[in-house]
């Protein structure tokens, strides 16, 4: 969780304390009882559904980026056989990734400007005769443009599912029946201190409920430091530093 998660959820529990402390509901406890069922019942079925939906989402998201950045170290590991591809190859990924792990975005190369896809569809265009027919033959290269035309894919999938968020309306149901449930909890009589302590941790509850949400919809549950550990990974590739560590191990 975000500091100004935790920051609006210690500052919702202050709020919501004071309400509960000093509220006196003059409602009787049946109808309060059955608003209180009502509100919940909405809010767990709303919340719940499009919770459901957008973490799904999330997860075709992972999947994607997974695929996407396996296939960019394939490209780099199958040119072994080319060292002129290789070296390339290398430089055009180095690229594409130090922009994401700079940028702290994971989908930066998807929603600007980027010319790694052609740029190497342009490398293999270049092959020589030589080293066409050093690679002639060899399994992993026949489906090599395949493997880029993925690549534009995994693109816009990524831009598709990063742009299936809430609408208006879906934030306003929800928003809706969080209110009703947190101002029912207020109608509820609070006899002992315990049940004023279950009111304030429900309110609460739903009050997280709506940052998970929020968070799962604009996709900031990634954290801040998954764009670097994604490009740290393929980078790593790059440099060999798994060859090389292993070496430095056995020397």
């Amino acid at each position: 969780m975000k500091r100004i998660h935790i920051f609006l959820t210690f500052c919702f529990i202050i709020i919501y304390s004071f309400f509960v402390f000093s509220s006196s509901p003059d409602v009787e406890l049946d109808v309060a009882n059955q608003l209180a069922v009502a509100s919940v019942f909405f809010f767990a079925l709303f919340s719940g559904f499009f919770i459901s939906r957008q973490n799904d989402r999330y997860n075709k998201i992972i999947d994607v980026i997974a695929e996407r950045d396996g296939l960019y170290s394939f490209f780099y590991r199958v040119f072994g056989m080319l060292p002129r591809v290789q070296a390339q190859m290398s430089r055009l990924i180095r690229d594409h990734y130090s922009k994401i792990s700079d940028s702290a975005n994971w989908a930066y190369n998807e929603f600007n400007p980027s010319t790694t896809i052609s740029s190497m569809s342009k490398l293999m265009s270049s092959l020589t005769q030589d080293e066409k027919s050093q690679i002639a033959g060899y399994s992993p290269f026949d489906g090599i443009w395949q493997q880029i035309l993925q690549l534009q894919q995994n693109r816009k999938k990524i831009i598709a599912l990063s742009n299936l968020k809430l609408i208006t309306f879906q934030w306003f149901i929800i928003y809706l029946f969080a209110a009703l449930v947190i101002f029912t909890f207020l109608l509820l009589p609070s006899e002992t201190m315990l049940v004023s302590f279950l009111k304030i941790i429900f309110g609460t509850s739903v009050f997280m409920v709506i940052l998970l949400l929020k968070q799962l919809d604009n996709l900031s549950i990634f954290g801040k430091n998954f764009s670097k550990n994604v490009a740290d990974d393929v980078i790593r590739i790059l440099d060999e530093s798994d060859e090389k560590e292993i070496s430095g191990k056995n020397s």
